[in-house]
């Protein structure tokens, strides 16, 4: 529902090859997502850092209800999983790891569902407290709502 999440679906901004080097090249990566996502122009637009084993997406703050939709390539239902199973296509999809990293202030409330442990607003995320990581998704929506922006990463899964 894109009305849910805020997002329009003619504004995504994916940029792809931005992990894997340098500790420092990552960090400005993610520095240039968030920049971004301040900017009032890209208000309504999706920001997302990938590479082939790690996806990160900007979470806009409160009022918006951030729901993202998680493939799992291993329990697709449809009525052909066998021959799927057979052939060589490689499926790709995200989870089960994933975290919720706070960026440019401290996130006083983080309230989650879809996720094995929730956050339920009651403790803050920072750097120099808690940094939600190494949760695992559980379900195949996960809903975030934060007080301030705020990371979601998730492992790319290929089998």
């Amino acid at each position: 529902d894109n009305e849910s999440n805020g997002f329009n679906q003619s504004s995504q901004a994916f940029i792809y090859g931005g992990f894997g080097g340098r500790f420092d090249q990552e960090m400005a990566c993610i520095n240039t997502l968030y920049s971004w996502g301040q900017k009032e122009a890209f208000q309504q637009t999706q920001m997302s850092i990938f590479d082939e084993e790690t996806g990160v997406i900007l979470l806009p703050e409160a009022p918006i209800s951030n729901e993202i939709l998680i493939r799992f390539p291993d329990i697709e239902e449809d009525d052909d999983n066998e021959s799927r199973e057979k052939s060589d296509q490689v499926e790709v999809g995200e989870g089960p790891t994933c975290g919720l990293i706070p960026i440019g202030a401290r996130c006083e409330r983080v309230y989650t569902s879809g996720l094995k442990w929730n956050l339920d607003g009651d403790m803050p995320l920072e750097f120099g407290g808690l940094v939600s990581s190494s949760n695992r998704i559980v379900d195949k929506v996960v809903t975030v709502k934060t007080s301030s922006p705020l990371l979601f990463s998730f492992e790319i899964v290929k089998r």
